[in-house]
């Protein structure tokens, strides 16, 4: 009886594994499909994860009513995302997204939801003072942010100056952009293979800016974990990339523009 039990739950961990799987892929879709929000310049697989991960939480609280992994995930996310310039806007249009597409792949009910939607609003608001953004006191993460941001950029990370502060007359400009995401680079120089961790400065869709003390050639290749997660159990994908543009600095530094050689919204990059 023990061992049919035992396989009846590994059936059903199976399915939901399926069932999770099935919502992160078209969840990941969706974010990157929304150039309203600056979630969608993460790779695939990024957005993959974070989708997973939120409907890994939800499932918890609605199926064992235990809130705590979404309380987790909110604080985690959001702490994250302020850090790296997200918005809160930002984060949530993420929610909202993976509300909606909860709804549409995996068809949960609508009414269900309002007490994860109670737990997600109170979770919000309760990090206030752990990060920089306004947060209102009766926080709706339905409605709340909803009037749509300027669209995402679509120039290309050697295409954007070096100051994103939005000149007057250049309305291509956004400093939305100037996400501080951790990266690690791998590339060749005169004194052999370097690797290096710093930040984005900003990204782009097809690419992304960043500063070091090394002087990288034109067209140079290198690689880019991007981003660069050090949390345990965090998936971390290489990808090719090319310098396009250099710029020597006022601390002597370079600023390195680069364009990524794939396709980082491909779910197979």
């Amino acid at each position: 009886m023990a061992l049919l039990k035992s396989e009846i739950t590994k059936t059903q961990e199976r399915a939901q594994k399926l069932r999770c799987d099935r919502f992160a892929a078209g969840a990941a879709e969706a974010i990157g499909a929304d150039q309203h929000c600056l979630f969608s310049l993460l790779p695939y697989q990024e957005r993959h994860r974070q989708a997973a991960s939120w409907y890994t939480a939800c499932a918890q609280g609605m199926l064992h009513c235990n809130y705590a992994p979404l309380d987790a995930w909110i604080k985690h996310q959001a702490c994250l995302a302020d850090t790296e310039h997200f918005e809160l806007q930002d984060l949530l249009e993420l929610l909202r997204i993976c509300r909606r597409s909860a709804i549409e792949i995996d068809g949960w009910d609508e009414d269900v939801f309002s007490a994860v939607d109670e737990v997600i609003d109170e979770g919000i608001f309760a990090i206030r003072a752990e990060v920089s953004w306004e947060i209102p006191a009766r926080l709706n993460y339905l409605k709340d942010g909803e009037s749509k941001p300027a669209a995402v950029e679509e120039l290309s990370a050697t295409e954007r100056p070096l100051n994103l502060e939005a000149r007057e007359g250049d309305r291509r400009v956004s400093g939305r952009n100037q996400l501080a995401l951790p990266i690690r680079l791998r590339y060749a120089t005169e004194q052999g293979q370097r690797e290096e961790i710093t930040n984005t400065e900003n990204v782009s869709m097809t690419g992304l800016y960043f500063k070091t003390d090394t002087s990288l050639l034109p067209q140079s290749r290198l690689h880019i974990i991007y981003p660069y997660w050090t949390d345990p159990g965090s998936i971390n994908k290489e990808y090719a990339g090319e310098v396009g543009r250099t710029d020597r600095l006022a601390d002597q530094r370079w600023g390195v523009a680069v364009e990524f050689l794939q396709n980082l919204r491909d779910k197979t990059s």
